[in-house]
């Protein structure tokens, strides 16, 4: 019994000596883990819309519900076209109309949107659709995943480092896109007042909405991802992927170096995604993306 209980304890100082490895401290693991096995398929909305649209108060209420019902899997952009909002920088210096509009809501209609870019003609853009295209899409396996540190700020920039990371080679043309979004904005100006089709008193009242109770224009209204900045090393067509990086286990960083000037950094987010890029607006897919909010990371899935 003597030696066993010897024979135990020199087991354990042994083990405990200066010789062992030592327990890796949590707090010193990278932000960004190794890329794994398989990555979970996120989605992106992108809804072009107006506060002066009366019927875009509806389309915002399907991109909430999607949101909400599946979170940390569907995220949205929301690009405000000739209002308060709009981003004048997006806009053609000859044609003076926002580019991802003209480029992808070829109708000019409003409201209209995709989902993880997956279009085959305008009518795709309805926001009728988005329910059953964001569950189609959910069921795709990725060939990429993304990672995120956003969590370091100097001197009002946000050092951002974007991973991809692959689970089988890619072949064709990739490009990584990033969307600075305002998570919620709202104001008593008058100038972001919402109209409300749905209103009692709209032009197509529907009773079965939330919005019938609101007035037909909705005061302080809360306007939601707002897209506020398009950050690209390459222009807005996005930061190309070089193909001998798309490889089965490979994490392709690349890093910006992003002005915050104007952003509200404790209410806002990064977007992340990559694009399989096309020349012409319904041949692009979404392949995965991933949001972080500004001051954090986000590991893959």
């Amino acid at each position: 019994m003597n030696k066993l209980i010897i024979i135990s304890a020199f087991l354990l100082l042994n083990a405990c000596s200066k010789d062992s490895p030592e327990v890796p401290n949590p707090a010193d693991a990278p932000p960004v883990s190794a890329v794994p096995l398989s990555f979970k398929q996120k989605i992106l909305i992108e809804n072009f819309t107006q506060a002066t649209c009366g019927q875009c108060p509806k389309a915002n209420l399907i991109l909430d519900s999607l949101i909400k019902y599946n979170p940390g899997k569907v995220y949205g952009a929301s690009f405000h076209i000739n209002d308060i909002m709009a981003d004048s920088t997006l806009n053609s210096p000859t044609s003076g109309l926002n580019y991802f509009d003209s480029l992808f809501n070829t109708t000019g209609n409003y409201p209209a949107g995709m989902v993880n870019r997956v279009a085959s003609s305008p009518a795709d853009l309805s926001s009728s659709l988005w329910a059953s295209s964001v569950m189609t899409a959910l069921g795709r396996i990725p060939s990429c995943g993304v990672a995120l540190e956003a969590s370091t700020i100097d001197n009002n920039t946000l050092k951002l480092v974007v991973h991809v990371g692959f689970t089988a080679v890619l072949a064709g043309d990739y490009r990584i896109h990033i969307y600075i979004v305002e998570n919620a904005v709202q104001s008593t100006s008058t100038l972001y007042d919402q109209l409300n089709d749905f209103s009692i008193n709209g032009t197509t009242p529907d009773s079965l909405l939330p919005l019938y109770t609101l007035d037909d224009t909705i005061h302080v209204y809360n306007h939601k991802n707002v897209v506020r900045k398009v950050i690209s090393s390459n222009g807005y067509d996005g930061s190309l992927i070089p193909q001998a990086l798309m490889v089965k286990g490979n994490d392709y960083v690349i890093n910006y170096d992003i002005d915050l000037t104007g952003i509200k950094t404790g209410n806002s987010s990064v977007i992340v995604f990559v694009d399989k890029y096309a020349q012409n607006p319904y041949g692009h897919w979404i392949e995965n993306v991933q949001s972080v909010p500004i001051g954090e990371n986000k590991d893959w899935n």
